[in-house]
């Protein structure tokens, strides 16, 4: 061949991943290149440019390994299956072979079938139009190759180098076989068509193994060529670089165009021996190569993706894949760009219009429409629930996932929605029982004309009466209560329309919320609380420790009074405990897992914490007496059953065995199920506590003598005297199946009543009796029927689960209040606890349970417990001596950085001291919203933040603004952002620059150079405050507060927030702004610094003391309020500092000028002391008893401007 073969186009892959090319094929029907590449994506080329026509995945996790075309669209082969395809991408059939692995594929030659094989010893013959399995070939080796062969067979070529042609019409032997190489064969190409000789021709070439290299496979520097009707050899063509690719010409049948894997081809005619040698220009390697049915183009694909096409055409001919028109491609018809709009701020929205439409639209559904609460509209989509996540496997697509028992319901129906998670077909709408934010009630008042219409929403929720028997008729008060989010935050949430109680309630939405039920509980229980609060004037510094979390819980919800707390500190310690984890007990969904087994949980969480309680009370050296038996931890004291466990072995062998232990949970054991020719088991509450005290049980156990497995019978024997029961019985009560809850449904006679006699109507008793027996104890709930030696238990605390439906539930706590707590207005000492919803309700309620209230905790107190115990040897209050202390436990701290100087002893705060604070904030866990489809939002989950850095300021004295405390708190939790734009707290410290490589930094002991505390000593020290009778100042107190988890008296906070403020209006003023229009500086420019906030905020106290004092507050009120208007609340940037040593731009303000009182003004004219008479403050006294110092505070302004006369300032702009 003298043809001039030369380059004419390089095409990309066109693939999102690079990939190698590891099939080619140009179509025979039109002029399209087809590609597969080894991710299994399949494309399409138009023409020599490489238009793209059609590309789709054919085959997953697999590379194409051959491509075959006819007039009805395209077969693609993977490893575990064969697909058909139309040629615009639109699937026809799809053959899975899983088991098996794909090598080759062919057309059968004059029938509609293609040939598949591989590693199985079968050949498949499926049909290409449907994909039918048409029969299977048996061949005795895996196949490698497959290709055309005459009339309708095929040539294969197999694993161990045999090439034989078989009939793919008939399952036989195959028609001819020869053996080319022993070591196999690394392709194959055949044609069918007469030569010089007459002959058929097929042409292979193989790769034989060279013993001389070590082993390796390379190809053999030949390509053999065969007579298929004689099937010997003809003369070989030479190929020194080693050939990987041959394909024939197809009109020329002794044309061979062979390549190897550099790049190299040669185009060789048999018949002369003859053929030039050509070279791609390539960087990667060859994998793959086709010929177009004309012979005039050549295509190579390469490792990078790339796609090389080489052509003998001239200049000016035709460049067409084939000879003939081919098959119509179908194109997408044009789409018709609209214009382009110039869009703006200014742009009116009805400019961009709307497309014709001549029916209604969906958007203009009325609202008033009925739709059921399984529509999706108006309703958000119900959450998966965690124990369904947790068992997702998302190694085979699709993503998939077993469904629990306990949430399988009958089929093909919907579960009805929960209560408040329904739109109630309404936009944004809010249940009728449910507050409006507080703004919106600030709102509406100033509508109504100071009319308020919650008295009437809240007089549904309190005239509600208990109906036990039928979950639809649920009191409201046993619903579960969630928190709503508005712009302005969860301040704006009214939680005192839950609670108009004097008891504080605990706010969800934090981790492991489920637990507030025990913790109310054990709060309300006098000697526990007494234990936890002395537990946190140790100075113990353990970071994670519950009994000192609970003790400054039970202090805040103490001195609360109905305002709502929340335990957020407590759920971090929790989290920090591996047994925690281990047991199930954490619930890191803050919006509440509604399929979580919360009765399961709260009664391991019960056991797990008194437990923990138990082991940290021990902190006590020596441990105080509180009951008679000093020898055991406080806690121990107040709830153990101190017992011999005794094992026998009932084999003979007389093997005996006793533990001591003390137990401070009681499990309920319920008797089982007697057959019927035996006598009841009693099933009254007085058996049943007598059974699971005593836990009398026979299991398989082995034997220490014997070691043979043999039954061991077990049981507990209490050593307790009857004067030393514990002050404190924890009982849970272990409900676990039908027949349990029965029991407490239909309560049974106790052991000898008459059967005539009237049923209890409660199982649970008010108060119960209980003592020691000689092997036993012995409980009596007959009130006549106690004697002197009993310790007499009344109930005093409850734990049920609700279940408001079959798809949630959560859990209450019933409480009754000590006789001296007891609030004056109660109709009953028993209060219902719903996490932050507190309200008054009758006695009966703590001893009805129903199928949607079951109970799972109850608490027992001795009726004299305030004579069984004593808490002399507790100490309560915290020493006051630790803020003289300079505590650090950085490894590097940097003396330079140290900004405060502690308190000395005649320093000490006395009640109404001032101080000012501030804190900085790190978060620990990202906020989510939803954004609704009518613009409103909603928070889902709130943001979590962490204390980061506190700082707390001298308010008088000698000293006055110097920081006493200036603390970075140490935290071992991972922290999602540091914030460091509001915080300035960084990663790592650099000595030139900060960077954020990894989390150490200003909260890690071996990298910060602050003063870093642990937490629990930063708050010991804030809470020393509030107990001392500290008035704090600061900016925004109450989010700061709320996130340090710290509760403050109103009395004792002064937020300068809300003393610059108008009555009249909503916009609260930010600290920056203020302190740039009053203090005349800008702060907060780069970051925020506690120290400087804490100061701002202390100064603008003393000088809204001094407005105060002068009568002169609204006017400076409604200065403030124009010149933020003006300003849009901002103050300029840099309006008092200098840049590049030039002068700022901005204009100084004016100063605040007034009129001086008459007799003033007769003194200044007496005296001459015009331009002395400070402008901000009346007279220079004032600013001097007022607190404010003259210098590096803000400046006192001093003016000659003439009096005016009026009793305003002269204009009311000059305010910035």
């Amino acid at each position: 061949m003298a043809a001039n073969w030369q380059s004419r186009t390089i095409l990309p892959g066109y693939t999102t991943i690079p990939s190698s090319i590891t099939s080619l094929s140009f179509d025979p029907y039109s002029e399209l290149l087809w590609s597969g590449n080894s991710h299994g994506q399949v494309c399409s080329l138009y023409g020599l440019d490489g238009e793209r026509y059609t590309s789709y995945m054919a085959h997953r996790n697999s590379p194409v390994k051959e491509l075959c075309l006819d007039d009805r669209g395209i077969v693609t082969l993977g490893l575990n299956g064969v697909k058909g395809t139309k040629r615009s991408a639109i699937g026809k059939w799809m053959v899975e072979e899983p088991r098996s692995s794909l090598e080759a594929m062919s057309m059968s030659p004059g029938s509609s079938e293609v040939v598949a094989g591989g590693n199985q010893l079968d050949l498949l013959v499926l049909n290409t139009n449907s994909g039918s399995l048409v029969r299977k070939i048996e061949v005795p080796e895996p196949i490698r190759f497959l290709k055309p062969g005459p009339r309708s067979s095929v040539v294969c070529g197999d694993v161990s180098g045999n090439v034989q042609i078989r009939d793919t019409r008939v399952s036989k032997a195959a028609m001819q076989h020869i053996q080319p190489h022993k070591d196999g064969l690394l392709g194959i190409e055949s044609t069918v068509g007469v030569v010089q000789l007459g002959t058929i021709l097929f042409v292979e070439f193989t790769l034989l193994t060279c013993h001389d290299r070590f082993g390796r496979v390379v190809p053999e520097p030949l390509v053999k060529v065969y007579d298929a009707r004689m099937m010997r050899p003809l003369p070989p063509v030479s190929f020194p670089s080693g050939p990987s690719f041959v394909k024939i010409h197809p009109r020329v049948s002794t044309s061979v165009f062979i390549s190897d894997l550099q790049g190299q081809f040669h185009v060789t005619d048999l018949s002369t021996s003859t053929g030039t040698y050509h070279m791609l220009d390539i960087s990667s390697y060859v994998t793959s190569m086709a010929v177009s049915t004309t012979g005039n183009h050549l295509a190579f694909g390469d490792a990078d993706g790339s796609i090389h096409i080489w052509t003998d055409l001239e200049p000016g001919q035709p460049e067409n894949f084939n000879a003939f028109e081919g098959i119509q491609l179908d194109w997408p018809s044009e789409v018709q760009t609209p214009p382009r709009i110039d869009w703006n701020d200014r742009t009116p929205l009805n400019s961009i219009g709307l497309p014709y439409y001549d029916t209604p639209l969906l958007s203009s559904m009325p609202l008033h429409m009925p739709l059921p609460d399984s529509s999706p509209m108006f309703n958000p989509p119900t959450p998966i629930p965690i124990s369904v996540m947790k068992g997702l496997r998302t190694d085979i697509f699709p993503a998939h996932a077993q469904n629990p028992p306990e949430n399988k319901g009958k089929r093909n129906l919907t579960p009805s929605r929960k209560a408040g998670r329904s739109g109630r077909n309404r936009i944004g709408g809010r249940q009728s029982d449910e507050p409006k934010f507080i703004s919106e009630q600030i709102r509406d008042n100033l509508k109504n004309g100071g009319v308020n219409n919650r008295p009437r929403l809240e007089s549904r929720v309190e005239n509600l009466e208990l109906d036990i028997s039928d979950v639809a008729n649920m009191p409201k008060h046993y619903r579960k209560v969630e928190i709503k989010y508005s712009k302005f935050g969860i301040e704006d949430f009214d939680f005192g329309f839950y609670n108009k109680t004097p008891y504080s309630g605990l706010e969800t939405h934090i981790a492991n919320s489920y637990t507030n039920a025990l913790l109310q509980i054990l709060h309300h229980i006098k000697p526990i609380r007494a234990v936890a609060t002395s537990q946190t004037t140790l100075p113990d510094l353990k970071d994670n420790c519950l009994l000192t979390e609970s003790g400054f819980l039970f202090r805040m919800l103490e001195n609360g009074k109905g305002v709502n707390c929340q335990s957020a500190n407590f759920s971090r310690a929790l989290s920090s405990f591996p047994q925690a984890k281990a047991l199930g007990i954490l619930d890191a969904d803050i919006s509440g897992n509604h399929n979580a087994p919360y009765g399961n949980m709260i009664q391991s969480f019960n056991r797990f914490l008194l437990e923990q309680m138990s082991v940290e009370s021990w902190t006590f050296q020596p441990s105080p007496q509180i009951c008679n038996n000093g020898n055991m931890s406080p806690i121990s004291q107040l709830l153990g059953i101190e017992s011999l466990s005794v094992s026998m072995c009932t084999d003979g062998c007389g093997s005996r065995s006793v533990r001591k232990g003390v137990t401070h949970v009681i499990e309920f054991m319920y008797p089982r199920k007697t057959l019927s020719n035996e006598v009841p088991l009693p099933v009254d509450f007085g058996s049943i506590l007598c059974a699971s005290i005593i836990r009398d049980t026979l299991t398989k156990h082995v034997c220490p003598v014997t070691k043979q497995f043999v039954p061991l019978h077990s049981r507990r024997i209490v050593s307790t005297f009857d004067s030393q029961f514990p002050a404190v019985l924890s009982i849970n009560a272990g409900v676990h199946s039908k027949e349990n809850l029965d029991i407490w449904l239909n309560p049974a006679r106790r052991p000898g009543e008459s059967p005539y006699s009237p049923k209890p109507e409660y199982f649970l008793p008010f108060e119960f009796g209980i003592k020691r027996t000689s092997d036993n104890v012995q409980v009596v709930t007959d009130q006549d029927k106690y004697d002197g030696d009993m310790a007499i238990y009344s109930l005093k605390a409850v734990i049920a689960q609700i279940y408001p439906d079959h798809d949630s539930n959560h859990l209450v706590s019933i409480v009754k209040i000590s006789d001296d707590e007891l609030d004056d207005n109660s109709k009953s000492p028993w209060y219902i606890f719903n996490d932050f919803l507190v309200r008054n309700v009758s006695p009966v309620e703590a001893l009805s349970f129903s199928e949607w209230k079951i109970p799972s905790v109850i608490y027992y107190e001795r009726k004299n417990v305030d004579k069984c115990v004593n808490f002399t040897a507790l100490n309560q209050k915290i020493d006051p001596t630790i803020l003289c202390h300079d505590l650090s436990i950085s490894w590097n701290r940097d003396p330079k950085r140290i900004k405060h100087q502690v308190l000395s002893e005649e320093e000490l705060p006395k009640p109404g001291s001032l101080v000012a604070i501030d804190a900085e904030f790190v978060s620990m866990d990202r906020e989510e919203i939803e954004f609704r489809s009518d613009g409103s939002r909603s928070v889902i989950k709130p943001s979590k933040l962490s204390l980061a850095r506190v700082s707390v300021l001298r308010g008088e004295g000698d000293l006055d603004q110097k920081p006493f405390i200036d603390d970075y708190i140490h935290t071992s939790e991972p922290v999602v952002d540091y914030l460091t734009e509001f915080s300035g707290i960084i990663l790592i410290h650099n000595a030139f620059t900060y960077l954020t490589l990894h989390s150490d930094g200003d909260l890690e002991p071996s990298t910060s150079r602050h003063t870093l505390v642990p937490l629990k000593a930063a708050y010991r020290k804030l809470r020393l405050l509030v107990d001392m009778g500290c008035i704090f100042i600061g900016h925004g107190l109450s989010q700061d507060f709320r996130i340090i988890n710290l509760f403050v008296p109103r009395n004792q906070i002064i937020d300068t927030v809300a003393l610059y403020q108008k009555k009249d209006s909503h916009r609260k003023l930010s600290l920056r702004f203020l302190s740039w229009f009053l203090l005349k500086q800008d702060i907060q420019l780069d970051t925020h610094d506690s120290i400087e906030d804490a100061r701002a905020a202390l100064l603008l106290y003393k000088m809204y003391k001094a407005f105060e004092k002068d009568g002169r507050l609204e006017d400076v009120l409604d200065d403030i309020y124009s010149e933020g208007r003006r300003l849009n609340w901002r103050p300029p940037a840099n309006a008092t500092t200098t840049t590049n040593n030039q002068i700022s731009t901005t204009p100084t303000p004016t100063p605040y000028e007034v009129k001086i009182p008459p007799q003033q003004q007769s003194q200044a004219a007496a005296t001459g002391s015009f331009a002395t008479i400070p402008t901000i403050f009346p007279s220079v006294s004032q600013v001097v008893s007022s607190g404010i110092p003259s210098q590096n505070s803000f400046p006192i302004v001093q003016s000659t401007a003439p009096i005016f006369n009026n009793e305003r300032q002269a204009h009311r702009d000059p305010w910035h």
